[in-house]
């Protein structure tokens, strides 16, 4: 079945409330759920940037460790992502048949 991935809207809140707490001068503090949405973020930021790189490159073996490297780097998303669902911070609710049929439509008339 089709998943469609949501962040619990706590997470926003939570965070505020820490930068907020920073700003008034009585220290920041980092929860865990703020530090595995920040390693999951950069770990996004890092495949973006080292999928151009393999896809720019004109080296085939630099290509090819550049693909190694991301695929790295996914499997690294892939146990973050694990991780905060299991917590509870990254929800993850089944997509209902209609959203699957509205999806398909969508997408179905932009090949033509």
């Amino acid at each position: 079945m089709a998943q469609f991935g949501q962040q619990s809207g706590q997470s926003g809140q939570q965070s505020g409330q820490s930068m907020q707490a920073g700003m008034s001068g009585q220290g920041a503090i980092i929860t865990d759920r703020d530090m595995l949405q920040l390693a999951l973020n950069e770990s996004k930021h890092a495949a973006a940037a080292v999928n151009t790189f393999a896809l720019e490159c004109s080296s085939e073996s630099l290509r090819r460790d550049y693909l190694t490297v991301l695929g790295d780097i996914h499997s690294q998303e892939k146990q973050l992502f694990d991780m905060m669902q299991q917590k509870g911070y990254y929800n993850v609710q089944n997509a209902s048949s209609q959203d699957i049929s509205q999806a398909k439509s969508k997408f179905s008339g932009q090949s033509q």
